[in-house]
């Protein structure tokens, strides 16, 4: 096997790159001699890090794993371009996240390396379209849980809806809220940090609608957070966020057998099959996800059959589809 040294950034604190970085290490560590380098260390200029991380970028053995977001993976896939190409030619760049650079000399470095793996089938697209030679899909992944969920049956008029993010304008709690006024025959429930300019709203609507619930922030490092979702019948995310990545609640949500009413983006497109194992909004507000909701809480039919169609789909998120694939590539 060839020495292999992960560069990336790794928790704590737990966020969605550190959390992707830390899986995806952890599972190539199946098939690989493999080292992690936390580039945080190298940010804060520890002495140690910084040769480490210069010594894995430049040194003629073995090969990286890439592993960063946008800014750090332009410097350090740059670096090997113009210093270390024949290093550059048997490592791999994971893209994390929803958005990379498609410009001549992007595209230039990307091609040095032997593979790139995106998160959608769209980025892909746009990267072959635009000249890149070796593209792979690797999803916004999560393990296998131990205990499959199971898909719960719908009761007519009584369904449950879970909110499972930050809870802010800029994630639509705002519109789940106006949302819960319309339909008091539904259950609301959130979880999440609530951010401090909408703390006021949002206590006052706990408060006043006997159908909204709040649970504090969900802690899925000692929690099940599958478990906890598999509670509910279906997933809530309107986002308004202008630079809303892959979200990753809405795999977890698959994996716990219940499906996502999700703001139409880019990125949730690639998520979600719209009326199949979700719902997508063309626009944001209660009177769109009202009537979604409404729609399936009074055919409890469909919304069965969403649930099936989204625990089917969660099998493309689980990384060990993946893990042994990206280590071939290392190795061959």
């Amino acid at each position: 096997m060839i020495e292999s040294v992960y560069i990336g950034s790794f928790p704590p604190p737990f966020g969605g790159v550190t959390v992707k970085n830390a899986l995806l290490y952890e599972e190539l560590q199946k098939y690989l001699d493999i080292e992690r380098l936390d580039v945080m260390d190298a940010k804060h200029l520890h002495p140690t890090a910084l040769v480490r991380l210069l010594g894995a970028m430049l040194g003629r053995k073995g090969s990286v794993i890439i592993g960063l977001s946008s800014s750090w993976r332009r410097r350090v896939s740059r670096i090997l371009y113009y210093l270390n190409r024949k290093k550059a030619r048997r490592s791999i760049l994971v893209v994390m996240g929803g958005r990379i650079e498609i410009d001549q000399k992007s595209i230039s470095v990307i091609n040095a390396f032997r593979r790139i793996y995106v998160e959608t089938e769209e980025m892909k697209r746009q990267l072959e379209s635009a000249g890149a030679n070796a593209v792979s899909l690797y999803p916004n992944c999560r393990r296998r849980p131990d205990v499959s969920c199971t898909v719960s049956n719908t009761v007519a008029n009584k369904i449950k809806a879970v909110f499972f993010s930050k809870i802010s304008i800029d994630k639509g709690a705002d519109v789940v809220l106006a949302a819960a006024t319309r339909l008091p025959e539904i259950e609301f429930h959130f979880y999440g940090q609530i951010e401090g300019e909408f703390r006021f709203e949002f206590d006052q609507a706990v408060a006043k609608c006997a159908n909204v619930f709040y649970h504090g922030v969900f802690d899925s490092v000692i929690s099940d957070a599958y478990s906890e979702l598999n509670k509910y019948d279906v997933h809530l995310l309107p986002t308004r966020y202008f630079n809303e990545g892959i979200p990753g609640v809405i795999p977890e949500s698959k994996i716990a057998a219940i499906p996502t009413i999700a703001s139409a983006t880019e990125n949730t497109r690639s998520l979600i099959e719209d009326g199949v194992d979700g719902v997508l909004l063309s626009e944001v507000n209660a009177e769109r996800l009202s009537g979604a909701l409404l729609k399936l809480a009074n055919n409890p039919e469909l919304l069965d059959r969403m649930k099936i169609k989204a625990h089917e789909s969660a099998e493309r998120f689980y990384i060990e589809r993946y893990g042994e694939e990206i280590a071939e590539c290392l190795n061959h």
